[in-house]
């Protein structure tokens, strides 16, 4: 999928919260990747997501989303970005990868999908006071946008990695996917700026 923005975002947090927050990086163990593409992406995404994706109208944009009708945990959430109208990335948070895959796949019989499961992309946490600024140098970025959303995202591609600004409640932090090699240098450029590394 050919997506090459190089524009990037942050969430408004109170600069007390991101102030205190640790430069460190970590990989996220419960996190799969899924992209999806054809003519029928957005009614099939709109049927079973809870959040409405009509509204990611631009390359990068993302929400926060929550399943409608996976029964094994219906409290399942993931994080939808929109490439095209024809092509979305899902990035979901779950301990049971092979089960969402077969539930996935299966509508590519109903609808004109292709479900492609990257299951050769890690995900790797950037977080803390410095993060931002040394994401932006390091992948040669433009800050942006501000979100003042917790439940928006935002996703940028630099090279043969696609980051992403995701936000809670404990504060601000971005998200590298791409290879386990490539990641696993890139954590170690930011630990030689500084950053700790955490286990997953």
């Amino acid at each position: 999928m050919a997506f090459q923005p190089k524009l990037f975002a942050s969430h408004l947090h109170d600069s007390t919260t991101v102030l205190t927050q640790q430069n460190s990086t970590s990989y996220v163990a419960n996190k799969w990747v899924f992209d999806i593409g054809g003519s029928a992406v957005l009614p099939f995404l709109r049927q079973i997501l809870v959040a409405n994706v009509a509204k990611l109208t631009t390359q990068g944009m993302g929400l926060q989303s929550k399943i409608n009708g996976f029964s094994a945990n219906q409290n399942m959430t993931l994080d939808v970005y929109y490439f095209s109208e024809s092509a979305f990335r899902l990035v979901v948070n779950t301990s049971e990868p092979l089960i969402f895959a077969n539930w996935l796949t299966q509508f590519e019989t109903y609808f004109d999908i292709d479900v492609i499961v990257r299951d050769d992309l890690a995900v790797l946490s950037v977080q803390g006071a410095d993060a931002f600024n040394t994401l932006v140098d390091e992948f040669a970025l433009t800050p942006g946008l501000r979100l003042s959303d917790y439940a928006l995202r935002f996703g940028a591609q630099s090279n043969a990695v696609f980051l992403t600004a995701v936000a809670n409640d404990a504060g601000q932090s971005y998200e590298l996917i791409a290879n386990p090699t490539e990641l696993a240098n890139w954590q170690s450029r930011f630990i030689g700026l500084g950053f700790n590394a955490h286990a997953a």
